[in-house]
C-alpha cells in the first residue's frame, strides 16, 4: 500500500506552480486537500453514489467507445450548469482501466468499482460548483512572480484532485487514494517501467520524510 501523502504529493507534483510552492508548505496543501476531500466523504458516509446521483438529479451518460485527445483516454467528464448537471462516462476506457488494475497484490477492481471511482471523483466536483465552494479557493495562494513591490499569486487547481480522490476513498472505503490506478495502468499497459513507478514512489516518499509528513 501506498500512503495517502505520497499519493497526494504525486498529484500535486503535476500542478503548473507545482514548483513554486515553498517547500515548507508542501505538507499544508497536501494535509488540507486530503482533509477538505474527507470530511466531504464522511458527510455522506454510508450512502451509494448510483444513488446519490439519482438523487441530486445528475443525469449520467454511458458512451460505448472510449474517447481520447493527444494519445490520453477520457474516463469520465462533467458537464454542469446551473439548471443541469451531466456525467459521461466512457465505458471502454473504465472497462480497460479495471482490467489492468491488478498490481503488486491488489486486487483488480472489477468495472462496477472503477466506474463507481469515477463517479465518486465528478460528484465531488459537481459538490465544489453547485456549493460555490473549490477546493483551490479554500487555501493559501503560492508566489508565482516577485518584482520590486509588484508580487502576482496563484491557487493550486491540483489540490482539487487531490480532495476529489480522497473524497471517493472515504465514500467507497477504499484502502488507497484511486490515482494509485492511473499508475497501474501505465504499467501494465506498458506507458512506464515498474522500475520507473518504484523510483518515482521512492522520490516521492523521501519528499514527504523530508517536510516531516
Amino acid at each position: 500500500m501506498i500512503r495517502d501523502e505520497i499519493l497526494a504529493l504525486c498529484e500535486l507534483s503535476n500542478d503548473l506552480f507545482y514548483h513554486k510552492i515553498p517547500e515548507e508548505k508542501l505538507s499544508y496543501y497536501i494535509k488540507e486537500s486530503l482533509r477538505l476531500g474527507r470530511e466531504a466523504g464522511e458527510a455522506y458516509s454510508g450512502k451509494d453514489i448510483l444513488n446519490l446521483c439519482e438523487d441530486n438529479k445528475i443525469e449520467i451518460k454511458y458512451i460505448k467507445k472510449s474517447k481520447k485527445a493527444y494519445g490520453v483516454s477520457f474516463r469520465a467528464q462533467v458537464e454542469m450548469d446551473k439548471k443541469h448537471t451531466k456525467i459521461w462516462l466512457y465505458e471502454g476506457s473504465i472497462q480497460e482501466l479495471a482490467k489492468s488494475s491488478g498490481y503488486d497484490g491488489r486486487k483488480t477492481l472489477t468495472y462496477e468499482e472503477a466506474l463507481k471511482i469515477h463517479l465518486c471523483h465528478e460528484f465531488f466536483h459537481y459538490l465544489e460548483y453547485t456549493e460555490n465552494e473549490f477546493v483551490p479557493e479554500k487555501l493559501e495562494k503560492v508566489v508565482t512572480l516577485r518584482v520590486f513591490n509588484f508580487t502576482r499569486k496563484a491557487r493550486i487547481q491540483r489540490c482539487s484532485e487531490i480532495a476529489a480522490n480522497s473524497f471517493a476513498k472515504e465514500l467507497l472505503q477504499l484502502k488507497e487514494l484511486p490515482n494509485v490506478y492511473d499508475y497501474i495502468y501505465l504499467i501494465n499497459s506498458g506507458k512506464i517501467s515498474k522500475e520507473q513507478f518504484v523510483h518515482m514512489i521512492e522520490g516521492y516518499e523521501s519528499t514527504i520524510k523530508k517536510i516531516n509528513l
